[in-house]
């Protein structure tokens, strides 16, 4: 079927996006949310994973207007990257998602991209992101102290630094390097797709993926990046519960406590795997 599709892409692009058209108005009248999550998680080629709050949109956001440039993909959510093959059957099926090593089915045939972030860090942004949801803590500093989540951002990495071997490739890239080098990791997380940009429309995607722009699109909404990934707050302009909230590297430190930055720090040490370069412990340690 795919190499159908990429015959049809080539002689006549028209008649391609027509058919695709149809088949994706035939889907919305009888495939649920549920159903259509499931198909794309099944069949895509690749799966880009990562824990709540450590990038992913981000990265989402510049790898489809990298693909949208390149490829002059029409009429698409930037960061929905699955949508950029169902336009362009050339382009790789890439299923982004929230998921524990064997959360949702097996990896055999597919690749993985991982990308992690100083659990640290991504916990104190995922507490300012749903504070609504951590009520019952008095403060940053008794959610960090008292809550389970540490644990399971530490066990989540664990998880998948033990199964790294069972996908078709495996890569992971962290948020931290993704700062610092943001060409670089972009790059590399193009070429693992096997996807060809010219340098400028990567330096073109990196500027539009820029916190600034980034910002002005949660707050203005756009165009090119709907369907609710970075909702628009002109009703909630308080910046703590933007995502786009700061971004910063080891930002934790500048708002905990002594005994909570004392306490994330001892327990990554002892727990987290060193393959991420957060922690010291000599192996997978479940907690």
């Amino acid at each position: 079927m795919k190499h159908l599709e990429k015959i049809i892409f080539q002689f006549h692009k028209p008649t391609y996006l027509w058919l695709e058209r149809v088949r994706r108005k035939v889907r919305r009248s009888y495939e649920t949310e549920k159903q259509k999550h499931v198909r794309e998680r099944q069949t895509a080629d690749y799966l880009l994973i990562s824990p709540t709050n450590c990038g992913r949109t981000w990265l989402r956001i510049m790898l489809g207007r990298a693909m949208q440039l390149a490829h002059n993909v029409e009429d698409v959510n930037l960061h929905y990257l699955f949508s950029f093959s169902e336009r362009n059957p050339n382009l790789p099926s890439i299923k982004a998602i929230h998921e524990k090593y064997g959360q949702f089915g097996s990896y055999e045939r597919q690749k993985v991209i991982l990308l992690v972030r100083d659990p640290r860090d991504a916990l104190v942004s995922r507490y300012h992101q749903h504070k609504k949801l951590y009520e019952t803590y008095a403060d940053i500093n008794a959610f960090i102290l008292n809550s389970p989540e540490l644990a399971v951002y530490v066990n989540d990495y664990n998880n998948w630094y033990q199964h790294r071997h069972i996908p078709s490739d495996f890569m992971t890239i962290r948020y931290e390097d993704m700062k610092a080098n943001t060409y670089g990791e972009l790059e590399k997380v193009l070429t693992f797709l096997g996807v060809t940009i010219p340098p400028q429309v990567i330096q073109s995607a990196i500027e539009f993926g820029s916190f600034k722009n980034m910002r002005s699109i949660e707050i203005n909404g756009s165009d090119r990046v709907r369907a609710g990934v970075l909702k628009t707050m002109v009703n909630q302009p308080q910046t703590h519960q933007l995502k786009t909230r700061k971004g910063i590297v080891g930002g934790y430190k500048q708002e905990l406590s002594a005994a909570a930055i004392k306490h994330m720090d001892a327990f990554i040490q002892e727990n987290l795997h060193p393959t991420y370069g957060y922690g010291a412990a000599t192996h997978p340690v479940h907690v």
